[in-house]
């Protein structure tokens, strides 16, 4: 990949249903976690990586959202607005027009990580080749993955898929982190649906990849999920870590 990628977009549009009663009256997205909302971590990464834009699709507690987002500063933020949420593939497909011809990376809001040694987004664009790949998606080793519960993963990530694959940290997750080619939207359906089907169409052509993460890693999809988070944020020694470890 020559140069950087210049646009993000954040998966910030459920209901959180997970993390009522606090997503009653609040956005997931900006349910604190070690005293900052929880998007705040994506955004940082974004910024210090270099976004230059990033895309938010919003839909609960949307006026929240977006008076948030007015006042995060460093970044240009365009919202995308959904009437209900349309899933992950469906919040894609609905911003492409905002989204552009060029790679992006893709971030859910319900996730955290920190790097140690070179960033994740930096790994990534490093990586990435647009001739044979849809997608680059970061996985975390499953023993190192805090908050993951279970999923289809095994169906994504493979030895022959995967760089830097490692016998002793296998099996891996999807870390809801990755670049994206905007190519695969166009004929992505309209409505909700998971970007499963998406990942599944690159899958069977031999052009999803991923690449495992090298730091502490958090989903924070349940009071339980943050609670988990907040413990193990605690004891992370900034001077022990190179990259971009929390603040305040």
């Amino acid at each position: 990949m020559q140069g950087k990628i210049a646009k993000a977009m954040v998966l910030a549009a459920g209901y959180g249903t997970r993390l009522r009663p606090l997503t009653e009256r609040l956005p997931k997205p900006l349910v604190p976690v070690a005293g900052k909302p929880m998007i705040q971590y994506a955004l940082d990464q974004l910024k210090t990586y270099g976004v230059r834009e990033v895309i938010v699709n919003v839909s609960h507690h949307k006026e929240q959202m977006a008076a948030y987002l007015a006042r995060y500063p460093g970044l240009t933020i365009r919202l995308s607005e959904e009437v209900e949420p349309l899933e992950t593939g469906g919040g894609l497909k609905h911003a492409l027009p905002l989204l552009g011809s060029e790679p992006f990376f893709y971030v859910n809001s319900d996730i955290i990580w920190f790097d140690t040694g070179e960033s994740a987004l930096d790994r990534l664009t490093r990586y990435w080749d647009d001739a044979t790949m849809d997608f680059l998606l970061l996985v975390q080793p499953r023993a190192q993955a805090i908050g993951y519960e279970q999923g289809e993963d095994h169906l994504f990530v493979h030895r022959h898929n995967t760089f830097e694959w490692d016998d002793h940290q296998a099996p891996y997750i999807l870390a809801s982190v990755g670049i994206v080619h905007p190519r695969v939207l166009a004929q992505a359906p309209d409505g909700k649906f998971s970007v499963k089907l998406l990942w599944r169409q690159a899958l069977s052509r031999n052009r999803l990849a991923c690449l495992p993460h090298r730091g502490p890693w958090f989903q924070t999809g349940t009071l339980q999920d943050i609670q988990t988070a907040e413990l193990h944020l605690a004891k992370l020694n900034p001077a022990s870590q190179t990259g971009n470890l929390p603040s305040g």
